[in-house]
């Protein structure tokens, strides 16, 4: 026990002289000052990687995707692109890899890139730079981006209460919702309470309801097409709870091919659609969201006016829907929830020179339930069962079943309220 002692105590003044003679010989280091720490952050930038995998199973005949491409209403017209609304099949399917690097680029601005990794390829969602030293409550963003508008438009896929998207989103803008190129400036006015205006404005590279086909009988449209408005209210902030109202609107340029007894109409002019949303989030205090609820709900409204450029007449639609949901904390780290939606309250479609033609509504019911282990990964089932309209098809019901892993590597900030 001695030896082994000394032998320490030997070892132990060996590394302390070595240290301290090594201190003598370095050269001395100054301490960062604010430009180097920060020229350093920004070559250290948060990443993060998410990924969202789900087993999905669903009993229609035909297959959803292809009946939510054929509701009265909704359907495509011919674009030169076919799109499909989610591309789900029955089984094991991976929605994407999502991966994100964010940072302080300097004392004005911060920046973020998101791709999406699928086994298809890969996508920019995301790119872009926002100011942080505006006045006047001022704040502008450029680069591609999802709008603010409305309440789940901005929000990535594994943010959502429910696996999927509401139907209005789905039928109106695409499985991506409104993302593109643009700006985007906002103020935030000086009020007692929280107030948000906003204004947008985007290339107009939409899926759905801002297409540019490529035809000789069409114009080039040069853009920016789109633009985008957007005011946010929270009239009443409690201890436990917050209420947040929302208007927006936005009107942009769009083209339509159709084929028709051998025959191809081409139609120019304008999409624009408004609509409303309220938010209602209450806190319980209670350990791992046990007692905490949310109530959302949005109302979104479309309209189209296209005017044929190879003939005389005019191509109008207009079409609208909703959904409203709640979630709720049942028990520490576990929440249920329901959603009700229904789209084609407003239905109707003319052609030049044809009668206006009116369609039937669809709905759909969902209920969830989620469990969360921590912060970092998620466990979702979810049911959904709907009638949708199919025109002079009739009414199908059908009946969809997800279980849904997210997990997410690396830094993951906060969501938003």
């Amino acid at each position: 026990m001695n030896y082994l002692n000394s032998s320490a105590m030997l070892m132990a003044g060996t590394l302390l002289a070595f240290h301290a003679s090594a201190q003598e010989a370095a050269p001395s280091i100054p301490p960062l000052n604010d430009s180097t720490s920060g020229a350093m952050r920004s070559f250290n930038p948060a990443v993060s990687a998410i990924v969202d995998m789900y087993y999905y199973h669903e009993g229609s005949e035909e297959g959803l995707s292809h009946m939510k491409e054929e509701m009265a209403g909704f359907g495509g017209h011919g674009h030169d692109e076919e799109h499909e609304h989610g591309g789900k099949e029955n089984g094991f399917n991976l929605n994407h890899v999502e991966l994100t690097f964010s940072a302080e680029v300097d004392n004005y601005f911060k920046a973020l890139a998101n791709v999406a990794v699928s086994e298809d390829g890969a996508e920019i969602e995301e790119a872009w730079a926002e100011t942080t030293g505006l006045p006047w409550g001022l704040q502008a963003k450029a680069g591609k981006f999802y709008s603010n508008f409305g309440y789940i438009n901005a929000q990535h896929t594994h943010m959502w209460d429910f696996s999927d998207q509401p139907l209005i989103y789905e039928l109106s803008l695409g499985e991506h919702g409104l993302n593109d190129k643009g700006v985007q400036l906002s103020w935030l006015a000086p009020t007692p309470v929280y107030l948000l205006f906003g204004a947008e404005i985007f290339q107009g590279d939409n899926e759905m309801m801002y297409v540019q086909e490529e035809s000789d009988d069409l114009p080039e449209n040069d853009g920016p097409r789109l633009g985008v408005g957007w005011v946010k209210l929270a009239p009443f902030q409690f201890e436990k709870s917050e209420l947040q109202l929302g208007l927006f609107g936005a009107s942009g340029s769009h083209q339509e091919i159709h084929e028709e007894g051998g025959a191809t109409n081409n139609y120019d002019g304008v999409n624009w659609f408004a609509g409303a949303d309220v938010v209602y989030k209450f806190d319980s205090g209670k350990a791992y969201g046990q007692g905490d609820a949310t109530i959302q709900a949005e109302y979104f409204y479309r309209n189209k006016d296209l005017d044929l450029q190879n003939g005389t007449g005019s191509l109008t639609g207009a079409q609208d829907g909703y959904y409203i949901q709640g979630t709720y904390g049942i028990l520490p780290r576990w929440r249920a929830g329901l959603r009700w939606e229904q789209v084609g309250l407003t239905n109707e479609e003319q052609e030049p020179g044809e009668d206006k033609e009116e369609f039937g509504e669809s709905w759909r019911a969902s209920a969830m339930l989620d469990f969360r282990p921590s912060e970092f990964s998620q466990v979702r089932f979810q049911l959904n069962n709907g009638d949708y309209d199919l025109g002079d098809e009739g009414v199908e019901n059908a009946w969809e079943a997800f279980v849904q892993l997210t997990f997410s590597i690396g830094a993951h900030g906060a969501h938003r309220f």
